[in-house]
């Protein structure tokens, strides 16, 4: 049985699902080179099922959503940028209302949000059938944070309970919800409507230092270690009133956080930038970590998933592993709504199950490198495309042992191996390497590739044996491979891991490689630590900032040319300038 889940909103993603298992993922961004790309993600479709020689008859059911209608746009998160930053005529009186008589929007929206949802699914249905040529019958649309907290299921034990919280911006008029999961069975014990969010408080606040909403919040949260509570301690009294947690495990405001922008610009105005930040991140990790452990003691479930955009924020994760109170946390890899398409496709593989009579059998995700592999294609391309007269192109022996030494003397390296990685990380198939003991490498790989902003730190991949000798506290968080969190350094991590370190924080974000998850990239950091002694390298995805992760042999030359890159690995070839 094959299962189409989909994400048609920002990030617009595709998942296959076959007999429970994923077998690709894929967001349209990397195919259209669009950032953050919105819509019917027609092209990621097209590479799954190419790659899997099915095609969309042989689809037993698609499954999308309902956070968001059909778009012709394709650049959803610029249109929600502008639409703070022009200032409608309709979010103006919106904006007043919200100011002078919060509750009057509220008791508005929950009467007029479930008429709304009933038409904006049945619109979903009516323009997916007409724009991919299949049956409606073949179409179900489901919950924005139901398929965020399904969207954990792949990785959960099926018998255990555990407590799954989803946390993001807003979908389908919910920005927060606790589930139960147990026996593949998911239970809602509690929602909170859209403007109580939390997300929505951390965009404003995105927006109010001047960065971009729905995309530049991980710089407001790497800004936020350089302050400190006593510099911030006057905005973050002022910014904590504006979320509270309720003992029925709903967010609560005194205002919708959605039209909050002058609310929160009027708190913060005459405040350093970094004080900013600091407050807010403060009342991000102080309120979910209450909400959290209310939902604990009530349920009694100390074993925890998270899901929603809100838990990209690897600083809010570190709080919560920091918890006592928490037995376990699998935090969902990527897990803004590009892992609805995951989640969208389980629902639909526990439908067509519960059709059937069967057992909905989830098989476990072991690792993230879903996309297609173009290795079998790299051979004509370097020949077609004359690289081996533009550059020097050899194919080593030992390409693994080539590239640990280029690593070892100081040498910054571009890796394009094997299957993409699905998800905003890069995990080794499509990254930059360099030798992580090197201070001065993070303002080299800017200067020469990035361009990235300088407060931005770089993260190590880490050989799973070295994970104890570098890293602090990591147990509670069960997903770490995946890049979910950030964790505090032993002495040896701090000189080993140096170039991968928070500036001010000394902190890292570690990707726990084993030799099961990509033995190719295992074998390549254990070679360089057989040179250095130093069982980790520094990886940072293989793309120009505000650009998509590089997908195929055109895009990594494409950066490969437009940078001062002087090393590039594609497939079995070691490319040098």
């Amino acid at each position: 049985m094959y299962v189409l889940g989909l994400n048609i909103g920002h990030n617009a993603t595709a998942c296959i699902l076959s007999s429970g298992k994923v077998i690709g993922c894929i967001s349209e961004e990397r195919l259209s080179r669009i950032k953050n790309h919105s819509g019917i993600p027609f092209s990621a479709i097209k590479s799954l099922l190419s790659e899997e020689k099915i095609s969309l008859s042989d689809i037993d059911m698609i499954v999308v959503d309902d956070a968001y209608l059909v778009n012709k746009s394709t650049t959803f998160v610029e249109d929600f940028q502008k639409s703070y930053l022009k200032k409608t005529f309709l979010r103006k009186i919106l904006s007043k209302i919200n100011n002078k008589c919060p509750s009057v929007y509220k008791y508005y929206f929950c009467f007029v949000n479930p008429i709304k949802k009933v038409a904006r699914r049945r619109k979903i249905i009516e323009a997916l059938s007409s724009e991919l040529g299949v049956s409606k019958k073949k179409i179900n649309v489901i919950d924005h944070h139901e398929a965020h907290a399904l969207s954990a299921s792949f990785n959960l034990d099926q018998e255990k309970r555990t407590l799954v919280l989803t946390l993001d911006g807003e979908g389908s008029g919910t920005c927060a919800s606790v589930n139960i999961f147990e026996n593949s069975n998911l239970k809602t014990i509690s929602r909170t409507w859209k403007g109580a969010s939390l997300g929505y408080f951390y965009s404003l606040v995105t927006l109010v230092l001047g960065m971009k909403p729905l995309q530049d919040e991980f710089k407001v949260m790497g800004l936020a270690s350089y302050s400190n509570l006593n510099s911030y301690f006057g905005v973050y009294q002022t910014l904590s009133r504006l979320v509270k947690v309720e003992s029925s495990l709903e967010f609560s405001s005194p205002c919708d956080l959605s039209f909050a922008d002058e609310i929160i610009f009027k708190a913060t105005k005459f405040q350093k930038f970094d004080n900013i930040a600091g407050a807010a991140q403060k009342v991000l990790e102080e309120r979910v970590c209450e909400w959290i452990n209310l939902a604990m003691s009530q349920t009694n479930i100390k074993d925890i998933a998270l899901s929603g955009g809100v838990f990209m924020n690897i600083k809010l994760v570190k709080a919560i592993g920091q918890m006592k109170s928490v037995n376990s946390i699998f935090v969902v890899p990527s897990s803004g709504d590009e892992s609805n398409a995951i989640g969208s496709a389980f629902y639909g593989h526990k439908m067509l199950c519960k059709d059937k009579m069967l057992s909905a059998e989830i098989k476990p995700l072991r690792d993230l490198y879903l996309g297609p592999s173009y290795d079998s294609e790299i051979k004509n391309f370097i020949k077609e495309n004359k690289l081996d007269v533009k550059y020097v192109v050899k194919k080593p022996n030992n390409l693994h042992h080539e590239v640990a030494m280029l690593l070892a003397n100081g040498e910054i390296v571009a890796r394009f191996s094997g299957r993409s990685e699905w998800g905003a990380r890069s995990l080794g198939n499509r990254s930059i390497l360099a030798n992580p003991a090197i201070s001065t490498h993070p303002a080299l790989i800017n200067k020469l590739i990035k361009s990235r902003d300088f407060w931005m730190p770089f993260s190590p991949s880490i050989l799973d044996s070295f994970e104890k000798a570098y890293l602090k506290d990591t147990g509670k968080i069960i997903s770490r491979q995946y890049m979910v969190a950030t964790f505090d350094v032993t002495e040896l991590g701090k000189e080993d891991l140096l170039a991968t370190l928070h500036a001010y924080d000394l902190t890292t974000r570690p990707h726990i490689v084993t030799a099961v998850s990509n033995p190719d990239y295992h074998d390549t950091i254990k070679q360089f630590c057989r040179i250095t002694g130093i069982g980790a390298v520094l990886n940072t995805s293989f793309n120009i900032h505000g650009e998509p992760n590089v997908l195929t042999p055109k895009d990594a030359i494409s950066v490969f040319e437009r940078t001062h890159l002087k090393h590039l690995v594609l497939g079995e070839y070691l490319i040098k300038k």
